[in-house]
């Protein structure tokens, strides 16, 4: 056999290995990088998904805080809006019942103008201060009726006279009617306000609030929700009673003419 082919032969066995371990440590270092590639790219995701995540949590916050700041805002806006009703209510009675008072006020001092002038034309001669059956007192005229009736005939017999159900101003004119209710109850020209049902205070028939008031015991006590008017008893004091009441007399009252 020649040994040079046998040299040849021995050779080819020899690099047969060698390129077989070659491709594997190819493969290895290409295997490596592919898995160290695979390991950065998921870092890097993972960073960037903890970003988002981050800057989503943030933002939530965010909106969070201005849903509870627009709540806050919405709910002092609405206190603010029930402050500014309830002012313009208290204006408005304010403005009602000084409008009322000057009325009262104007009406008073017309009346002492017309005295004053009855006066300088009558001269010397004697003025009937009030019409048959009528009571003066203090410069008005009162009227104390003998018939019974409810609180709404009451008012518009006075009106028809020219006159309206009693105010009663303080405790002088208070003691005048008293001294004269001959044991028998009278119809006053005062009214409860309601305003839903509940009793938010008390109105003369000229629309002013009640001020002076001389209630009996335990009185007004709206019983069964429907006294909305006031009467004078036989001892004076004042009782809430209902306006249908047909079992009371009234007393008119006017400025006198002289």
């Amino acid at each position: 056999m020649d040994a040079g082919g046998y040299s040849k032969l021995g050779s080819t066995i020899e690099e047969v290995p060698r390129g077989q371990l070659g491709r594997w440590e190819y493969y290895k270092q290409r295997l490596s990088f592919l898995v160290l590639a695979f390991l950065v790219a998921t870092v890097l995701w993972a960073l960037i998904l903890s970003t988002l995540l981050s800057k989503a949590s943030s933002e939530r916050k965010a909106l969070l805080s201005d849903q509870d700041q627009l709540k806050t805002n919405a709910s002092e806006q609405k206190m603010m809006l029930s402050a500014l009703k309830e002012d313009v209510g208290a204006c408005r009675n304010c403005l009602t019942q000084s409008l009322a008072k000057a009325a009262r006020d104007r009406e008073d001092i017309r009346s002492e103008l017309f005295q004053a002038l009855e006066a300088v034309k009558q001269q010397n001669k004697s003025c009937e201060q009030c019409p048959t059956s009528w009571l003066h007192f203090q410069g008005s005229c009162y009227y104390f009726s003998e018939t019974q009736a409810i609180w709404d005939t009451a008012q518009s017999y006075c009106s028809v006279h020219g006159a309206h159900l009693v105010i009663v101003k303080d405790l002088d004119e208070q003691s005048f009617l008293s001294q004269r209710t001959r044991g028998r109850g009278y119809w006053l020209g005062l009214r409860t306000v309601r305003h839903l049902g509940k009793i938010q205070g008390y109105q003369w028939v000229d629309g002013v609030s009640l001020t002076f008031s001389h209630w009996n015991s335990g009185e007004p006590n709206d019983s069964r929700g429907r006294e909305d008017c006031v009467m004078m008893l036989h001892s004076g004091l004042w009782n809430d009673a209902p306006c249908s009441n047909e079992k009371d007399g009234w007393i008119c009252e006017k400025r006198s003419s002289c």
